[in-house]
């Protein structure tokens, strides 16, 4: 295939938001080595098209929200597409994956303590359309959207945009902190936009521009918020999307998952209750690639067994929908 430069850029910008979505174009330009107005207007473009988007995600367990859950559902298979829309509107998604095999849906769902007997006993499985549910708690998250490196950038490229010290734990499993009503009002204007300017989202929470920058950055700081780009992996030249699902003996399980947080092709991760020990979300370049990963990849002498699925289609990603559920 011809190298195609335009399209190698538009994979560098993505990466280069990957690691800050709140970056100037201009320190995007000089860790590239790009011109800025290049590089202004392929990102723009490509925020405008959707193809990427910034948005912010607060820990759940910290502001309330709820613990996190895996949860796959088998569903009758004239209602798959319209159970599966069903599932992601929910308020407790954060994300959902249309799937190839047994379980045509899984959803990240996170529950306040409270709710989990009701969500999970009654109101799940009384969707229609659900003929089974499996409900796995999340103990951590291995890999995530905000720590994600798919490896296109360099060393030195990814240090010159890299702001502070990478998140390691997140969710953080302690006690919920209280967000000031201004704080609401941040969260919700980065939600819907990561790269909202501190001035408009001062407006946003009756604030001024400075105490909205000190706000954000302490939030930021402390884990409480990240700030994830919202990307079709096929712009990143990975169009093979699956979901594995891991058994594992015990003392293995630590070895396989690290070795899962240093591969660029392992896009989500989590280490959950239940069956299996480690859910994973990969994305690689072609079929021949996930062959590979899945039968010569070092951590699966460390599997027992192992459960495979084509992710068919996104409907929801990060609590952002898919446009075609807009």
């Amino acid at each position: 295939m011809a190298p195609n430069p335009a399209a190698d850029l538009d994979r560098r910008i993505v990466a280069a938001l990957m690691l800050d979505g709140r970056a100037p174009w201009r320190k995007i330009a000089a860790a590239l080595n790009v011109p800025d107005r290049t590089v202004t207007r392929r990102g723009t473009a490509l925020l405008e098209s959707g193809a990427v988007g910034i948005h912010a995600l607060a820990d759940p367990h910290r502001t309330g929200r709820g613990d996190p859950f895996v949860v796959t559902f088998s569903c009758a298979p004239a209602t798959v597409w319209p159970t599966c829309a069903t599932i992601a509107r929910r308020p407790e998604t954060v994300t959902t994956y249309l799937l190839s095999g047994r379980a045509q849906c899984l959803a990240d769902m996170w529950c306040p303590e409270t709710r989990q007997a009701d969500l999970f006993l009654h109101e799940l499985g009384a969707t229609t359309g659900v003929t089974q549910v499996e409900v796995a708690p999340v103990l951590r998250y291995i890999q995530t959207l905000t720590t994600w490196d798919p490896g296109i950038l360099d060393r030195d490229e990814a240090e010159a945009l890299r702001v502070g010290a990478p998140i390691t734990t997140w969710p953080v499993f302690s006690e919920p902190v209280k967000l000031h009503r201004e704080d609401k009002a941040l969260l919700r204007g980065l939600v819907e936009d990561g790269r909202r300017t501190f001035e408009e989202l001062g407006r946003m929470a009756g604030v001024s521009e400075q105490t909205a920058a000190r706000r954000v950055e302490a939030m930021r700081t402390s884990g409480l918020v990240t700030l994830r780009a919202v990307v079709d992996p096929r712009v990143l030249g990975l169009p093979v999307a699956a979901l594995l699902r891991l058994r594992i003996r015990p003392p293995a399980v630590e070895t396989v998952a690290a070795a899962l947080t240093a591969s660029p092709h392992v896009r989500y991760a989590a280490m959950v209750m239940g069956e299996h020990q480690i859910v994973a979300d990969v994305r690689l370049p072609t079929k021949d690639a996930l062959r590979h990963l899945l039968t010569d990849a070092e951590w699966t002498e460390h599997v027992e067994a192992m459960e495979s699925s084509l992710i068919l289609d996104v409907l929801k990603q990060s609590e952002v929908l898919a446009a075609s559920l807009q």
